[in-house]
């Protein structure tokens, strides 16, 4: 095994446990999962707390269909709503609702912790530095990726 394939194995096994640890503790902890936390901390940052559900999609590098589907569940728990958009009443909006932003306010700091304890606190300042090095143009070129993808509004 060269050394790239070994570096792939120890990335793709290492951080499959870690997310599944961390979702893990978020369930225990808010009955949020990663996917859960991650809307509502995309719709947290947004302007005025809406996303078109389109754009949500890619930002996630979810299916349209996924996200409907999660979409509904989170609704049914009233975290989030999704309304015609403001922009042009013809697509889509998510928007983070005062449950969704209480539990989300909930959540955050354990996850914080969560990542320190699981992570931050198990690499040096010199890791961190270049994990940002390596990973942020493969982030930028899926980013880039996904936004070429035509997904539309009202799919998601």
């Amino acid at each position: 095994m060269t050394a790239a394939s070994e570096a792939w194995r120890t990335y793709f096994e290492g951080s499959a446990m870690l997310a599944a640890a961390l979702e893990r503790r978020l369930k225990d902890a808010c009955g949020l999962d990663l996917a859960d936390f991650n809307i509502l901390l995309l719709l947290s940052e947004a302007d005025d707390a809406r996303m078109r559900m389109g754009t949500l999609a890619r930002q996630l590098a979810f299916a349209p269909g996924r996200l409907t589907y999660r979409m509904q569940q989170m609704e049914a728990k009233g975290w989030v709503q999704r309304e015609a958009s403001v922009a042009d009443r013809r697509g889509t909006d998510a928007v983070l609702t005062d449950a969704g932003r209480r539990t989300l306010r909930k959540a955050r700091p354990l996850h914080a912790r969560h990542v320190e304890e699981l992570f931050l606190s198990r690499i040096s300042d010199a890791d961190a530095a270049q994990l940002e090095g390596i990973f942020a143009p493969v982030r930028s070129t899926l980013l880039g990726e996904c936004e070429t993808v035509q997904i539309a509004d009202d799919e998601a």
